[in-house]
């Protein structure tokens, strides 16, 4: 299986866009206790999950994510790790904390990096420890966040082409959740279609709260999707995730399938349009009493198709 674990939420940048609103002042975390937990749940019916590691700023606590890394990998995890590498202000720092990474057997870096970070984080720590996972040979992408109004990936790519090569690249739009809620809808990258595309990658997550998400992306954190917390059993919140009928429609026919029941209950489109489907999704959600019909919807559709199921084998027998 694969996992996502917000570890917490301290960071040391408070960047506009950011969708947990992370900062210096953000206290919200686990104990490690509580962490070494949640991985040890992640085995009982995989030998080698895939768990990923963020916050906050993972590496703000270094010693704490060792121990953590150490204990996932020491099972046979394979764990990636997102990160603002803040810690690569110089190469040799860089060497010396990818190298360590490497012992620890960490599988892959995300690095975090974009007009938003650049307030906080020098551009070269980014360069610096792609250079040295190049050069150690740790797999590391590169992801992009963007808005209308911000530098966009290329600019950054360009300035720096012969580091890129060879390394994963994603640029992101920039989602109205968050901190970035704050800015004005003009600088999103909307339009007035509805996205018709399904859920891209909707993975068990954790939050630095404890709660259990389907993904730790746009929507992950509404109230309303929140799937349980790690006080109650991981395999009976996964069960959960992968049965759950307003899942299975996200995950086989995307959110706009939810558009008729969402209008007839009152739900009225944003103005600026959407983004993606992931803002659909989110926009669908946040209000309790709409998401409680679409949640029956769903519910009535799960039926129905096991009611289809039950007569066609009915009639072949």
């Amino acid at each position: 299986m694969d996992i996502g674990i917000l570890l917490w939420n301290t960071c040391n940048a408070k960047c506009a866009h950011c969708a947990v609103s992370s900062g210096p002042n953000e206290g919200r975390r686990m104990s490690n206790h509580d962490i070494f937990h949640i991985i040890d749940q992640a085995f009982d019916n995989d030998p080698q999950p895939s768990i990923g590691l963020s916050g906050g700023e993972a590496f703000l606590y270094y010693d704490d994510l060792k121990k953590i890394v150490s204990y996932a990998t020491g099972r046979g995890g394979l764990v990636a790790i997102n990160t603002n590498c803040f810690w690569a202000d110089t190469p040799e720092n860089a060497d010396r904390i990818v190298c360590e990474l490497i012992d620890l057997k960490v599988s892959k870096l995300v690095a975090s990096f974009d007009a938003f970070h650049k307030k906080y984080i020098d551009e070269q720590c980014v360069i610096n420890a792609i250079r040295s996972c190049k050069i150690n040979h740790l797999e590391i992408e590169l992801q992009f966040v963007a808005s209308r109004k911000s530098s966009r990936m290329y600019s950054f790519l360009e300035k720096h082409a012969d580091v890129f090569l060879n390394i994963s690249c994603r640029e992101i739009p920039c989602h109205p959740v968050g901190r970035a809620a704050n800015m004005a809808p003009t600088v999103a990258f909307s339009s007035d279609y509805i996205p018709t595309s399904r859920c891209p990658n909707a993975v068990l997550s954790v939050s630095a709260e404890g709660n259990y998400l389907p993904c730790c992306n746009t929507a992950g954190h509404l109230p309303s999707l929140k799937l349980g917390s790690i006080n109650e059993s991981q395999s009976k919140v996964y069960d959960r995730f992968i049965n759950s009928p307003v899942m299975n429609i996200l995950w086989e026919k995307g959110p706009h399938y939810f558009i008729d029941t969402a209008e007839s209950n009152g739900y009225k489109h944003p103005e600026y349009g959407y983004i993606d489907q992931c803002h659909l999704c989110y926009e669908l959600f946040r209000d309790k009493m709409i998401s409680n019909r679409l949640s029956e919807f769903a519910d009535n559709e799960a039926f129905k198709a096991i009611y289809r199921d039950f007569q066609e084998n009915l009639v072949k027998k």
